[in-house]
């Protein structure tokens, strides 16, 4: 009778050290996730603004907003919308549309804030009063998500204008289309 104890004894110590089968990562913690952005339009035509997937690593993925083939570029304002219960956004890189010839832009980037959260309001122009052509398709900025939990989180772009450089006042270019598309994470 004396033994029956002892192995119950024995059991309980051992069982814990067990490998267990929880299919976690080793230490318990879960796999992180991994970001990616689907654009809307992955092949952008002329006098197009589009978003492409940049660099990403593990839960954090670069979106490029681009533009293409487009002539007298001189600004561009707009909003993107985003999922901020399962996105943060991080920050952005200056792009290349603006900075031709030597330009040095004026990048305005800001998250709205508590009134309207959610959304980033950005202006870009290049300084003087000189426009630039952009051949092919180039970036006009980067924007850095992480991505919070797993699933698709759609992206849109709002109140959008490319400006001309006209004086006083640059007007907006005509016949500028506009596409977003999702982060996601896996």
């Amino acid at each position: 009778m004396r033994l029956e104890p002892l192995l119950l004894l024995l059991a309980l110590i051992i069982a814990p050290a067990c490998g267990g089968g929880s299919g976690a990562s080793p230490g318990g913690s879960p796999t992180p996730l991994a970001a990616s952005f689907v654009p809307d339009q992955p092949n952008p035509g002329a006098n197009n603004v589009a978003m492409a997937e940049g660099s990403k690593n593990n839960d954090v993925v670069t979106i490029n907003v681009t533009l293409t083939d487009s002539s007298g570029v001189f600004a561009t304002a707009f909003e993107v919308a985003y999922d901020d219960i399962h996105t943060a956004y991080l920050g952005f890189t200056p792009g290349s549309v603006f900075e031709q010839g030597g330009n040095n832009p004026n990048y305005t980037v800001n998250v709205s804030g508590a009134t309207n959260p959610g959304r980033i309001v950005v202006g870009v122009a290049r300084t003087g009063s000189t426009s630039t052509s952009v051949s092919g398709t180039k970036p006009v900025l980067g924007l850095q998500f992480r991505v919070k939990q797993a699933g698709v989180y759609p992206l849109a772009i709002e109140n959008a204008a490319v400006y001309d450089s006209t004086e006083p006042d640059p007007q907006p270019i005509p016949g500028i289309a506009w596409f977003a598309g999702a982060v996601t994470g896996v």
